[in-house]
């Protein structure tokens, strides 16, 4: 797939981006992802163009890598975004599951909580409680290594040191702080941060970061 030159990178896919309600979802998710690749931009930079957060366009570029057929069975709804990375790593019967949750859920329900409690039903742990789990020092780890290699922006790095105070002191994370953990702790492997083989002395930590965002 080749970049394109000159502004129409960037019209393109803010075009894409800007037809979420006037597009079926599967094919809103397949626009915006084939347009991000063309643009040749990187994931922040395309995110700062689209005024929205890098893991939001990450779930969109996931939700992408899905069998046409499972992307098409979210063209029945348009799920909100705090559900997208669950539906994105989701099997088909998960998909059926998590479809079947929202289309029956009452508006006080949280949508996370739906999606997440219909998938785990049928395929067990997911990302995000494999997250929820991870040691306190693996955040506070995770967070030197940003600084380390020069990753991540200030908030994110502040943001995986609150979490290992808040997971110190015995609290969950909530949904938000998931979905915002795993598109941290992905932005430190995509970077080589994180590795199987790291050469930084913390291979069992690496591990256990990789072991919990599902890389082999």
């Amino acid at each position: 797939m080749t970049s394109l030159d000159g502004p129409e990178k960037f019209t393109n896919l803010v075009t894409s981006w800007n037809q979420f309600d006037s597009t079926p979802f599967n094919e809103w998710v397949s626009d915006v992802s084939d347009n991000f690749f063309r643009s040749g931009l990187t994931l922040k930079m395309a995110a700062n163009f689209l005024n929205t957060q890098p893991a939001e366009l990450q779930a969109v570029i996931n939700l992408a890598a899905l069998e046409e057929e499972n992307l098409a069975l979210l063209a029945q709804l348009k799920p909100p975004n705090t559900t997208w990375f669950l539906l994105a790593s989701a099997s088909t019967e998960g998909l059926k599951a998590a479809i079947r949750a929202l289309a029956d859920a009452r508006q006080a329900h949280s949508p996370f909580l739906l999606v997440d409690g219909a998938i785990r039903a049928v395929e067990g742990p997911n990302t995000f409680e494999r997250i929820a789990g991870l040691r306190s020092e693996i955040f506070g780890h995770a967070a030197r290594k940003a600084q380390a290699y020069s990753l991540l922006n200030e908030k994110g790095i502040k943001a995986l040191k609150g979490w290992q105070k808040r997971v110190r002191s015995g609290k969950s994370l909530t949904p938000p702080q998931m979905t915002y953990a795993d598109g941290l702790l992905r932005d430190l492997v995509e970077a080589g941060a994180v590795t199987r083989n790291s050469k930084d002395g913390d291979q069992e930590i690496c591990d256990e970061i990789l072991d919990a965002l599902g890389y082999e």
